[in-house]
């Protein structure tokens, strides 16, 4: 008895292991995509520079950057923490360029759409890309992760918004360089609303900044730009999602509950192989009546 009472103990014991390791699963899983396929969203994009030196031209790749007149993205394939977009950019000549890219919310690995999309649901607090490697985001191949300072109500495309703001200021010491970050995205589905970036070069008297803006998301704000064929219905709802995958948080919790298993019929196999045999040589035979003289 003594023996199954400690073989129970270790089952017990597992299970709370298990069940301590599936929340870890499911904590981690918190950073959610917010996007669906269908969803789509355009920018305005303008770019400013300025300099303390009154002889200096702009340089060449401000001007080629502020010749961006718009920037649309279209969801076109989506997992649980990753989304696939199509993205167009109209020129203020009236050309349209075109180009493939994603964004992994998690690690904040992707490209053409880093700072784009963060994980939905977020609070103050929290970090957007909370599994960013300082190595891909030093290669430019993932966006830096960053804590949210505040969860406030702003007003987009003539609708109240509840969104995220992201706010930081970074100076180098040593140069006097700077650089301020300031960002708002949908609280409910991680989507970009505005951000501005600014640059200052201490040593050149420079200051360079970056604003996008949303204008349009699905049905809200202006429609999408003329040659862009996103596939879905005048709302934004999605039309034709063939995305029927496992979410991402299955495949560990289901590992886990593998091992519970597992554990549970080992403790179950050395119990049974402990037992004492009930027959043993020398047991006592029933007693037989005595027959009357």
């Amino acid at each position: 008895m003594h023996m199954k009472n400690r073989a129970l103990v270790g089952v017990l014991l597992a299970c709370v292991l298990a069940g301590a390791a599936i929340y870890n699963v499911l904590a981690q899983s918190e950073t959610l995509l917010g996007v669906k396929e269908g969803d789509n969203f355009t920018y305005s994009f303008v770019v400013n520079w300025s300099s303390t030196d009154p002889n200096v031209v702009v340089p060449q790749e401000f001007s080629d950057m502020n010749q961006t007149l718009t920037i649309h993205f279209n969801v076109t394939n989506v997992g649980s923490t990753i989304a696939y977009l199509d993205i167009n950019r109209t020129m203020r000549g009236g050309s349209v360029s075109s180009a493939q890219g994603y964004i992994e919310v998690g690690s904040g690995r992707g490209v053409e759409a880093l700072l784009f999309i963060i994980g939905a649901n977020l609070t103050a607090g929290q970090q957007a890309y909370p599994q960013a490697d300082p190595s891909a985001v030093k290669a430019g191949v993932s966006a830096e992760s960053f804590t949210i300072n505040e969860t406030v109500t702003r007003t987009y495309m003539a609708v109240a918004k509840t969104v995220n703001h992201y706010t930081e200021a970074v100076s180098n010491q040593t140069t006097g360089d700077t650089v301020k970050r300031d960002a708002y995205y949908e609280q409910s589905t991680g989507v970009l609303m505005e951000m501005r970036i600014e640059h200052y070069w201490a040593s050149l008297g420079e200051t360079d900044s970056e604003l996008w803006k949303i204008t349009q998301f699905n049905s809200q704000g202006a429609s999408v730009p003329s040659g862009n064929s996103d596939g879905n219905s005048d709302d934004g709802t999605n039309t034709n999602n063939t995305n029927a995958g496992l979410p991402s948080w299955l495949v560990p919790v289901l590992a886990v509950v593998v091992v519970v298993l597992i554990v549970a019929l080992v403790v179950t196999i050395m119990l049974m192989r402990r037992k004492k045999p009930q027959a043993q040589a020398g047991t006592p035979l029933p007693a037989q009546t005595q027959a009357t003289v």
